[in-house]
């Protein structure tokens, strides 16, 4: 089983803008059917003059049990890099939009998606950025799916939404919600589950109590059959 992490990292430059851009809206959505994600980013300048957003960051990675050959190693987990495709991004300022400067690579643990916007933004005003790109962030089982996705920031994020688009049913989700607000150099953790089969929302994964009644029911039949067996005798 696999773990994706994706962080939202602003690197401002020069470094003493860190305070004076506040994220107002951050809507993620997440195409489980074909693994698609879609970044909407609303910065807004809450200083008192004109500032350029510089270069930002969004960083993904995904966790793994490391394995010998095809053999896994218990307790042992790896991190890596995440491929990501048809990466693609604009901004919109001004009721205007331009193509973003948008490209990604590759370190040892880690995928690293850069931008770069060097327009400056007015006193109160926002500018919105719209990043899309596929990348295997979605665990699939038989039954169930299930996805992880830490997001954080250098900066507050006001109103960070999530959406995931997707014909299964949500059977786990924590924290519950769609809509958060998350304080700068914080990380929300949002976990969920979603399955072919027609379950309600349940307290822990839904997967970890399926294959628990299967092995309950397993045992019951072993046990009757075995206690049968030894009536007849």
């Amino acid at each position: 089983m696999k773990k994706t992490f994706i962080w939202i990292i602003l690197m401002l430059i020069p470094s003493i803008f860190a305070d004076v851009e506040e994220i107002s809206n951050y809507n993620l959505t997440v195409d489980l059917s074909n693994e698609h994600i879609t970044n909407v980013i609303t910065i807004k300048n809450i200083a008192n003059y004109p500032i350029v957003p510089g270069i930002g960051e969004l960083r993904l990675q995904k966790e793994e049990i490391k394995r010998f050959l095809i053999i896994p190693i218990p307790f042992i987990k790896e991190k890596k890099p995440i491929e990501i495709e048809n990466l693609k991004g604009y901004y919109i300022i001004n009721n205007q939009e331009h193509n973003l400067d948008v490209n990604v690579s590759y370190k040892d643990s880690y995928s690293v998606i850069e931008y770069q916007i060097w327009e400056p933004i007015d006193k109160g005003e926002e500018i919105t950025l719209v990043i899309e790109y596929n990348a295997d962030v979605v665990d699939d089982g038989i039954l169930f799916k299930t996805v992880t996705i830490p997001v954080g920031c250098d900066l507050n994020i006001k109103r960070f939404n999530i959406n995931f688009k997707t014909n299964y049913h949500l059977t786990y989700q924590e924290p519950s919600g769609n809509s958060f607000q998350i304080p700068k150099n914080r990380l929300l953790i949002i976990k969920a589950e979603f399955s072919i089969l027609p379950l309600p929302k349940l307290p822990i994964y839904g997967h970890v109590l399926f294959w628990l009644a299967v092995i309950v029911i397993l045992i019951a039949i072993f046990v009757f059959i075995e206690l049968r067996r030894r009536g007849e005798r």
